[in-house]
């Protein structure tokens, strides 16, 4: 099995995570840490060409936060990509999505549960490639900058925990254009 370059990158971020966590039990202030969490889930986003429709696919990534449970910054990188085929031109149009978000995140633990809120902004950077008559086209699209919200509840055990999330990102002020990310991750954290 082949692993593409980005499969790679969050392969090793998750490794390096683990590594450093002793490193940063003695350099963080005390009360606060970080939690290192490689992503994959399923997202439904909306799309306007050739005509407005739900597109559902897979994406993965990673998330980083860092601070306190009461309030934590948060970054997150996530990759996606899609292909859809019509009978008529367009025939195919790939789209590859590269997202960035950053925003704050409030965690409640109760015991080995624990259940997060958290709220931001994303930018995403998008690349449309259409294929008319054989002729394929690439077109990178501005980048697009918009506000999200989620939550996620888990599993913890000891600086291991189980993820499950699930976000929107509101687009143009209009609940039926936005996207829905769902995805279920392994944090390590300290």
């Amino acid at each position: 099995m082949k692993l593409s370059t980005m499969k790679w990158i969050v392969l090793l971020a998750g490794f390096a995570g683990v590594n450093s966590a002793l490193a940063a039990q003695f350099t963080l202030a005390k009360g606060t840490g970080y939690k290192v969490e490689p992503l994959y889930g399923i997202e439904t986003v909306y799309r306007d060409y050739p005509t407005a429709h739900l597109q559902t696919r897979s994406m993965y990534g990673a998330r980083l936060s860092l601070g306190v449970d009461l309030l934590s910054l948060e970054t997150e990188y996530t990759k996606a990509s899609d292909t859809e085929d019509y009978s008529t031109a367009p025939e195919k149009i790939k789209t590859d999505d590269e997202r960035l978000k950053l925003g704050l995140s409030s965690t409640y633990r109760p015991g080995v549960f624990h259940l997060t809120a958290r709220a931001g902004a994303q930018a995403t950077k998008s690349v449309r490639e259409t294929t008319s008559g054989g002729v394929t086209t690439s077109k990178e699209q501005p980048i697009e900058y918009n506000p999200y919200a989620g939550a996620s509840m888990g599993l913890n055990w000891g600086v291991v925990s189980i993820n499950l999330s699930s976000t929107v990102v509101f687009r143009e002020n209009n609940w039926e254009k936005s996207d829905f990310q769902n995805t279920i991750s392994a944090g390590i954290g300290f």
